[in-house]
């Protein structure tokens, strides 16, 4: 049965994901043949830096718009079919609560993961262009030297981590559906500022955790190359794991207690 709820779950979302995503790629290929391939970088530097400001900076608007939206998706179907009137239909299913749970976390995890690939796929498509290859070529060695790995390894690297962390982002947003749904009067509202709050709050513990594991930013930070660099970001997405694991472990206890000691549907 789980399997189904995944299943039903995924064919229910995927009309209206693959059509954004799919307008993403294009963009970037659009992006990659009509902009990033004309680059010239001999051209002089202030033109060139403009330009390519305000390509990244539109460019970060696109993928934190693509990155909302999944989100959003996520958390809609989560509460359209737990919490409003559909939850009705839903819960006389022959399903436990924890199997309606896991059921969401494996399709928003994967609908989280598929977000992000294509997004690094974009990306790709944005930075393989002979020109822009050539030129970092020039570069290549001393970023490398900086980061102590190539920038390709360090890439794959950002990216399985972001995988990783997929898990923690849609637990969190079923916390916070699930906190709303304390308040029957401001269900959404409350959510939201359960969103911030909880949000707020983990920056703050992270400063923290970064600061007792000798890895907040600050002198030997500017000062790292090679080696160094490569200490001291193992050690903040170290930092970063525990207290991601820490929060998924406390959210998903209180989710899976509100959905069954809670629940009181529209």
């Amino acid at each position: 049965m789980l399997g189904k709820l995944i299943k039903y779950d995924l064919q229910a979302a995927s009309r209206i994901f693959i059509l954004i995503h799919g307008i993403y790629i294009l963009i970037c290929l659009a992006a990659r043949f009509f902009y990033m391939d004309k680059l010239n970088f001999d051209n002089p530097t202030e033109l060139l830096v403009t330009s390519l400001a305000l390509f990244m900076i539109l460019y970060i608007v696109l993928i934190s718009a693509l990155g909302i939206f999944t989100s959003l998706q996520i958390a809609f179907r989560f509460y359209k079919n737990l919490f409003s009137r559909e939850g009705y239909l839903s819960w006389t299913l022959p399903v436990s609560g924890v199997q309606h749970l896991w059921g969401k976390l494996i399709s928003g995890y994967i609908l989280l993961v598929i977000d992000a690939t294509v997004i690094a796929a974009g990306i790709l498509i944005l930075v393989t262009g002979k020109n822009v290859t050539d030129a970092y070529s020039v570069i290549a060695d001393s970023v490398t030297n900086e980061l102590g790995m190539t920038i390709s390894s360090f890439g794959l690297f950002v990216y399985l981590f972001v995988l990783v962390s997929c898990i923690s982002s849609v637990v969190m947003i079923y916390f916070c559906i699930a906190v709303g749904q304390l308040f029957p009067g401001h269900r959404v509202l409350c959510a939201i500022a359960a969103y911030f709050i909880t949000s707020f709050v983990i920056q703050i513990f992270s400063l923290l955790l970064m600061a007792l594991m000798g890895c907040f930013p600050g002198y030997e930070f500017y000062q790292s190359k090679g080696a160094a660099m490569t200490v001291y970001m193992s050690k903040l997405f170290l930092a970063s794991a525990i207290l991601m694991l820490l929060i998924l472990v406390i959210q998903y206890i209180a989710t899976h207690y509100i959905m069954k000691k809670k629940i009181d549907l529209l």
